[in-house]
């Protein structure tokens, strides 16, 4: 699954479990999925963000400009 379909499938999850009645295995399931997508997209997220950081510290580099 690429970013968008995980952060959709948590979105999902999320909303079911606020408005289904759902038995408590079900819930638990549903809450160890979210958690483990949670985990995959803050983890990719922290990429993302460190590849941004590093192509924006190369650029103001090469105009000659800090980083604050």
């Amino acid at each position: 699954m690429n970013y968008k379909e995980k952060s959709d499938r948590l979105a999902t999850i999320v909303e079911t479990m606020e408005n289904e009645d759902l038995s408590l295995e079900e819930m638990v399931q549903l809450y160890e999925e979210g958690i483990a997508l949670y985990r995959a997209l803050d983890e990719e997220l922290s990429k993302l963000e460190q590849k941004v950081r590093i192509l924006t510290e190369d650029g103001l580099e090469e105009k000659g400009e800090a980083l604050e």
